[in-house]
């Protein structure tokens, strides 16, 4: 079995791994990464990281197929069982290995889960407002919103109809939210799936702060046909391929939201 068998012994020398690069190994075993761009003072368990990714994307490994064993990693790349699994614990941290004890790992995709996580503890740090989250936002789905316009796409017009007589019949206000998000995001999707990417790693963030401005909107007397039919109204001008008339409803959308932030300049990551 692969943990019964103990760590290789490295002599010095230099070897070339699998995919690019050159393991180089020093006295006492130790193992350092250079060529492909790397730079001086990378890890060696970060070096193998590169080479790995490196490997399973020559290889044309997709999400859910196998990757080798620990013990044939450690043979191909001539580095200890030890530093593969601290490489592979690395991927799958990062959402690029699914690894459940007993079985070999498959390939797994990075989601938004993994991007609002990393986002999450990057604000910890800092100091990110609701207005700056929403600045970010506007520049992002104004531009996505005339993408999505330009070429209209049949499955996202039938996508956003659905969403918004979801939204129109939805009782439950988080619930409502949430098929909110997923129309803005259908939106983003459709015209860049980057900008898909990015807004559904926000989801999170944007989900605190707009739920606020929600409830706030809905004690002042604001009605739920009203905010449906701004969508609607962006739904129509993305299926006329109206990239103009679909700018001026994302602006009138984001513009509500914006008036709801004022009394919500708050840390996003202590709420």
């Amino acid at each position: 079995m692969d943990d019964q068998v103990g760590d290789q012994h490295h002599t010095p020398g230099t070897r070339t791994a699998p995919g690019t690069g050159t393991l180089r190994v020093h006295r006492g075993g130790d193992v350092a990464v250079s060529g492909n761009g790397k730079t001086g003072g990378t890890s060696m368990t970060d070096g193998v990281v590169d080479q790995l990714t490196a490997h399973f994307a020559a290889q044309h490994l997709g999400e859910g197929d196998s990757i080798p064993s620990t013990g044939k990693l450690a043979e191909e790349f001539g580095v200890s069982r030890t530093v593969i699994r601290e490489a592979l614990a690395q991927l799958t941290a990062r959402g690029m290995l699914d690894r459940r004890q007993g079985r070999e790992g498959v390939i797994a995709q990075p989601g938004a889960e993994q991007l609002s996580t990393l986002l999450r503890t990057k604000f910890t740090f800092e100091y990110v407002s609701a207005h700056d989250l929403h600045a970010f936002r506007e520049v992002v789905e104004v531009g996505a919103v005339r993408l999505a316009a330009r070429n209209p796409l049949p499955q996202t017009v039938a996508l956003l109809s659905d969403l918004a007589n979801e939204l129109r019949t939805e009782t439950d206000d988080e619930a409502r939210l949430r098929i909110d998000m997923e129309f803005h995001q259908a939106i983003a999707t459709a015209a860049n799936p980057v900008f898909g990417f990015v807004l559904g790693g926000l989801s999170a963030l944007l989900m605190e702060s707009r739920l606020a401005v929600w409830e706030r909107y809905v004690a002042e007397g604001g009605q739920v046909d009203v905010a449906v039919d701004r969508h609607v109204a962006l739904r129509d001008a993305i299926a006329a391929a109206d990239p103009d008339a679909a700018e001026a409803a994302m602006r009138a959308d984001l513009a509500d939201t914006e008036s709801g932030l004022n009394n919500l300049n708050y840390n996003l990551a202590q709420n």
